[in-house]
């Protein structure tokens, strides 16, 4: 497997890792603190490099399944940050309690595209796609 897609896949698992953490980390608290986004911030970059890793290495881009939802995905994830960022910043308390609600089911949108992700990493280095 090309260094370039294994650092990319070292990249999106990161921000599999740190979306989780944040999202789970803003529903328990039920609000959402500066540390988390912070958190949402560091994955967002993850997801953005691997993303943009991943398509340089592809010669062309097939709209698929997993590429749109891909970029919708990383599209929802960057407003969410940026809605997080606002709350805090102009310390918007009804924003701040609406977050979770709002972060997880865009976190299971993402994590269905990442797991789209590994069927078809798993398929094209299995020889399938």
């Amino acid at each position: 497997m090309p260094t370039l897609i294994l650092i990319s896949v070292a990249f999106i698992t990161l921000a599999l890792v740190l979306y989780t953490v944040a999202v789970w980390r803003s529903w328990r608290a039920r609000t959402l603190v500066p540390a988390t986004i912070v958190i949402f911030w560091c994955a967002l970059a993850a997801d953005t490099l691997a993303t943009r890793m991943m398509a340089m290495r592809a010669e062309t881009i097939r709209w698929d399944l997993h590429t749109i939802s891909g970029y919708g995905a990383l599209a929802l994830m960057a407003l969410l940050t940026v809605y997080g960022t606002a709350a805090l910043v102009q310390r918007r308390q009804n924003w701040l309690t609406a977050f979770p609600k709002y972060a997880l089911p865009i976190w299971v949108i993402w994590v269905i595209s990442w797991i789209t992700g590994v069927v078809l990493g798993i398929q094209r280095v299995s020889g399938g796609a």
